[in-house]
């Protein structure tokens, strides 16, 4: 009995994801194929590896014990190609990231590129991406990784996150008639988001701070300057997550994705998304 590589990535996508239509957004392929691939992996071992709960498909015991096999082979493989063609990883790779996630993704990414790439030398860029998407495209960056709509197909998912609306805990911000906001500058999705759902329900607010830094963001919130939309890894940890029940509805979920540039090695961008999820899993958010 050989275990197919490709399925057991789909298996781990699946675990990842909670459900076919989830894992098919990360393998970049469609439900039913991830359905396949699932289906037979569960035929070569002869064993039940998902169960239906309610309208749900779960992993069942077997399920699970596999997935956890299936990242160290995947790991493994990832790192046998990485030490093989290590040396084709030379020279500079230029990175872009929005500097909100740089306490969640830059520690994976750069350890990861410490593993993939040893013989690099990695310049950071942080800028909105909204700002990244044109310097990719054009190949003044190599990767960047980007916040995206949900349905997007743009690059390699790397996590979806929760976005929500933060305050400081000493103040009462439901009361007040004229909501202050801080938030980071055009073009940012999360500003596009908390704006069209104040203007949908017709709430007074006033912009007071713009700034492309998570930590001025930050401090506006922990000194109850302003109330802020972000991910909820980056919610400063002596505020608060604002509720529906207190008029702030809730928002889109972010997708984090990994995307290259047309020069860029496909296998790097790949592998590179692939380690960092591991990693990911862990984060708070």
């Amino acid at each position: 009995m050989v275990l197919d590589i490709e399925q057991l990535r789909t298996l781990v996508a699946f675990a990842d994801a909670g459900s076919c239509k989830g894992a098919a957004h990360l393998v970049h392929k469609t439900p039913s194929a991830v359905s396949v691939h699932l289906a037979k992996l569960a035929a070569s071992l002869e064993r039940a590896l998902l169960q239906r709960e309610g309208r749900r498909l779960v992993l069942t015991h077997d399920g699970t014990e596999l997935v956890r096999y299936a990242r160290r082979m995947l790991a493994l493989q990832s790192e046998a190609l990485a030490h093989f063609r290590a040396p084709e990883f030379g020279g500079t790779l230029r990175v872009g990231l929005p500097d909100d996630y740089i306490p969640v993704l830059m520690a994976p990414l750069l350890a990861t590129l410490a593993r993939l790439a040893p013989l690099a030398h990695v310049e950071v860029q942080c800028a909105p991406s909204a700002e990244l998407r044109p310097l990719l495209a054009d190949g003044q960056l190599d990767l960047a990784i980007l916040s995206a709509e949900t349905d997007t197909q743009e690059g390699l998912v790397l996590r979806t996150e929760r976005v929500v609306w933060t305050a400081s805990a000493q103040h009462d911000v439901a009361r007040l008639d004229c909501l202050p906001l801080a938030l980071f500058p055009d073009g940012c999705i999360f500003r596009k988001w908390a704006l069209a759902q104040l203007r949908k329900r017709r709430r007074e607010h006033r912009i007071v701070c713009t700034s492309r830094s998570m930590a001025a963001i930050q401090a506006a919130v922990r000194t109850g300057f302003a109330v802020s939309v972000v991910a909820e890894s980056c919610v400063p940890p002596d505020a608060v997550v604002l509720t529906p029940q207190q008029g702030f509805p809730a928002l889109p979920a972010v997708t984090i994705i990994l995307a290259g540039s047309p020069a860029t090695d496909a296998a790097l961008v790949q592998r590179l998304g692939e380690q960092m999820r591991g990693p990911l899993r862990r984060v708070r958010g």
